[in-house]
């Protein structure tokens, strides 16, 4: 568990069972109420047994229910009010625009609590100290993979994208423990990437997962996890705003290694950059 157990509930709360969704969104909506609240309060306006809230006081808290309102009261003090922006049927383009605008806003916010500092520098490191990357991401996630696998291939940095559910695991077990993994997996429950990662973690490979679920199969197989956070305001449009979570953690890894790529050996960056430059088709000026 996250110190911020408001934050970690919020990003994971469409990972958690029926009962425990019930529970935690009364938490991430209004936690300064939820503290106010007896179990018996709690047990009501939730529509779940009092011993449904013990299991998750244990979960969530390590101890009971009185354990895990002192970690909400906690909390309060940093925590924001999260203002819900579903698009309505009623809805204008423009003001539907504006609500993906701010439920974006804090998908990136969440994104960046979720975060340490160690973990991403951690994962930059590694990236700049293998001799081979090899990036993982089939359906949605295959945007993503495909966008990191030609910021990495413009640094400089010996990358390989693979989305072919065979060619992944089959590749992976080539591998060895000079080489990096990034897998992307939103749910991280594609099996198809969970059978390459477990593939590359036989032969000592260091796996990155970059997904929105903490307590994924995926992530459990990981040496680091980058979390890609959702706003919790919508189901419907979770996965959404997840991939722009996803883009935006992998555009930060990207800008952090160009400007050590300008600090310390610009050489390859600058030969490979003038090389894509080159097919480039230049505009003609008007006569």
């Amino acid at each position: 568990m996250t110190e911020n157990i408001i934050v970690w509930l919020k990003t994971n709360i469409n990972f958690l069972t029926k009962v425990e969704q019930k529970i935690a969104k009364l938490i991430v909506e209004n936690p300064k109420e939820f503290i106010t609240y007896s179990m018996s309060d709690l047990a009501q306006r939730a529509g779940v047994s009092q011993g449904s809230i013990i299991n998750f006081s244990t979960k969530f808290a390590n101890g009971g229910f009185p354990e895990l309102k002192l970690q909400i009261s906690a909390c309060c003090a940093s925590h924001e009010e999260q203002q819900f922006n579903i698009v309505e049927s009623d809805d204008t383009l423009k003001e539907a625009l504006e609500k993906n605008i701010n439920s974006l806003n804090e998908a990136y916010r969440l994104t960046q609590k979720v975060n340490n500092e160690e973990t991403l520098k951690r994962v930059t490191e590694r990236i700049l100290k293998a001799k081979k990357v090899e990036i993982y991401g089939i359906y949605r996630s295959a945007a993503v993979a495909s966008d990191l696998f030609y910021q990495l291939l413009q640094l400089g940095i010996p990358v390989a994208f693979i989305s072919d559910i065979l060619t992944c695991a089959v590749s992976a077990a080539m591998l060895d423990e000079n080489s990096l993994v990034i897998a992307i997996s939103s749910s991280g429950k594609t099996k198809d990437i969970i059978d390459a990662v477990e593939n590359a973690r036989a032969n000592n490979v260091p796996i990155v997962s970059v997904t929105s679920n903490i307590n994924s199969p995926l992530a459990k197989l990981s040496d680091d996890v980058l979390i890609a956070a959702s706003s919790g305001n919508s189901i419907s449009n979770s996965p959404t705003e997840v991939r722009s979570s996803q883009l935006l953690i992998t555009d930060t890894i990207c800008s952090y290694i160009r400007n050590k790529i300008h600090k310390n050996d610009e050489s390859i960056y600058f030969k490979l950059k003038k090389i894509l430059n080159s097919h480039s088709v230049e505009e003609v000026e008007d006569e």
